[in-house]
């Protein structure tokens, strides 16, 4: 089986084929802001340094966040408009559990959400022990669950990939027109906008 694997949740985009449960090429490019210009050529270039087409892609498989809420829709809108157009398989799996499912032992993977919160989730080797949320980081450290797990923070130092535990752990989309990315929180616009409607 061929796969197309990939994730733009955070600064570091990272675009995987594999075959059945071995990597055989990735790309990484580290950026602020601008995945939205290199995901689709990112995936090309990789599928076609291997003289794979995307229509011998069996399935796909993404990262829907939590995390930078342009990437999370960039990735979402890619795996849908792939998946629909050339009729491929597509799954999903949490960001945090994606771009931390290298690691072994429990972690509490995090996301930066500034202001003091971050997405997080406690895995231990690849499987969940706690389900994603945003939380504040030092709300996260007294949590029972976290003890004695290792804190990693997803950025462009701090991320291992296993292909064969995103494999395992990934959910099928049974309906790719009802996809949406997993946000876990509002847009500042919307806080905004609800302050707004809130005020008396």
């Amino acid at each position: 089986m061929k796969r197309l694997l990939f994730d733009v949740s955070t600064n570091v985009m990272y675009v995987a084929y594999a075959r059945d449960e071995i990597l055989v090429d990735f790309s990484i490019r580290i950026a602020t802001r601008d995945h939205a210009k290199y995901l689709v050529d990112r995936i090309d270039q990789v599928l076609k340094r291997n003289k794979v087409s995307i229509d011998q892609i069996d399935e796909i498989i993404i990262g829907y966040g939590p995390g930078s809420y342009t990437g999370i829709r960039i990735a979402v809108v890619v795996g849908k408009m792939l998946s629909y157009t050339k009729k491929i398989t597509l799954k999903v799996i949490s960001s945090l559990q994606f771009m931390t499912s290298g690691y072994e032992g429990k972690i509490a993977a995090c996301i930066d959400a500034r202001r003091g919160f971050v997405f997080a989730g406690i895995y231990e080797d690849g499987k969940v022990i706690q389900d994603d949320a945003y939380v504040k980081l030092s709300d996260l450290y007294q949590l029972d669950v976290a003890r004695n797990a290792q804190t990693v923070i997803i950025d462009d130092r701090n991320f291992e990939i296993s292909i064969k535990r995103i494999i395992e752990n990934s959910k099928i989309v049974e309906n790719v027109h009802d996809l949406e990315p997993n946000y876990l929180r509002k847009t500042e616009a919307e806080t905004n906008h609800d302050q707004k409607s809130d005020f008396k």
